[in-house]
């Protein structure tokens, strides 16, 4: 029988050991529990502090003056915003074509590449090329064939005197930026509907076949029901993104989007050249904030609801 001495000896050792797993998980999880503090938490609650603040230069030394002005840059931020509405239209426009039309074109070709119909993987490739190359390598290589190639073959092959670049002419730039989007949309959607669409059961297809469903009403009866929660989770996803997308246009326009802008858009580059205190150009840190919380307002009960309606609504799988 053991002692209680070699018992005690060995409670230690358990003791030690756990203790030494303890402080290797507590290593290994300090720093991205670090990280979402200070990157999440307090960038966010900072963000809501500043839309009740108002920053001045101080009159002596250097600094800020710091006062509290309640809703000022909320009414600020609605004047701003209503002197652009614009960007509304072509914030929805974006919507429209990147999450109604995009999605419905993923979904099409997710399920012709799912039948493994003919050139199903060249369809793949083309489609998720935009996700292998570099966003911005992409964008660039976009702005080249929009612009200089679209030129050449226009003049070249159709002589065609004057033209301009589809980016460069105001009548087609919305329209060429709005095709990128949905471009570089298709391959996050392609890859997660074919994953999706990839993980059902192979039975339940073929019982539907010997039941005489030809290929469309599998695609409607069968497929889309059973990846129903997959387009619930990006329709909304898209959905929550209306005020942040700004649709590339920084990489394609640089500050010069101008009459193309969206709200995404508006937002990006006043926080990207923002100051607490504002200019005759740019608006100040503290109107943007309130900017973004009004979007939050919007756009939050209205997230929760249509997930909540999908999730209720959606068809039935069974």
């Amino acid at each position: 029988m053991a002692t209680a001495n070699e018992n005690g000896a060995t409670a230690k050792r358990v003791n030690y050991r756990k203790r030494k797993r303890m402080l290797f998980f507590a290593a290994l999880v300090a720093f991205p529990i670090i990280q979402f503090s200070i990157c999440y938490i307090y960038v966010n609650f900072n963000s809501f502090l500043l839309a009740f603040r108002h920053y001045e230069f101080a009159k002596q030394g250097i600094g800020f003056e710091v006062s509290w002005v309640g809703f000022d840059n909320f009414k600020e931020a609605i004047s701003l915003i209503s002197e652009r509405t614009y960007m509304f239209k072509n914030s929805f426009l974006n919507f429209f074509w990147t999450v109604l039309i995009g999605l419905t074109l993923a979904l099409t070709f997710s399920y012709y590449i799912y039948k493994k119909y003919v050139l199903s993987d060249l369809f793949r490739l083309v489609l998720f090329m935009p996700k292998i190359l570099s966003g911005v390598v992409f964008c660039l290589l976009f702005k080249y064939l929009a612009n200089d190639v679209y030129v050449y073959v226009m003049q070249k092959v159709f002589n065609v005197e004057e033209v301009m670049g589809l980016l460069d002419n105001p009548a087609t730039k919305l329209g060429a930026v709005l095709f990128f989007n949905v471009w570089v949309g298709f391959g996050v959607n392609v890859l997660m509907f074919t994953g999706s669409m990839s993980g059902i059961d192979e039975s339940v297809v073929e019982s539907a076949h010997l039941d005489g469903v030809n290929t469309i009403q599998e695609f409607f009866y069968i497929t889309f029901p059973l990846i129903w929660p997959t387009f619930t989770s990006f329709f909304t996803i898209n959905v929550a993104g209306f005020f942040t997308d700004q649709m590339g246009l920084h990489t394609l326009f640089g500050t010069g989007a101008n009459d193309i802008s969206t709200f995404g858009y508006y937002l990006y580059i006043n926080t990207a050249a923002g100051e607490l205190v504002a200019s005759d150009t740019t608006p100040a840190f503290t109107v943007l904030s309130a900017m973004g919380l009004m979007a939050t307002a919007i756009m939050l009960p209205l997230v929760l609801t249509l997930r909540k309606t999908l999730r209720k609504y959606g068809p039935s799988t069974d």
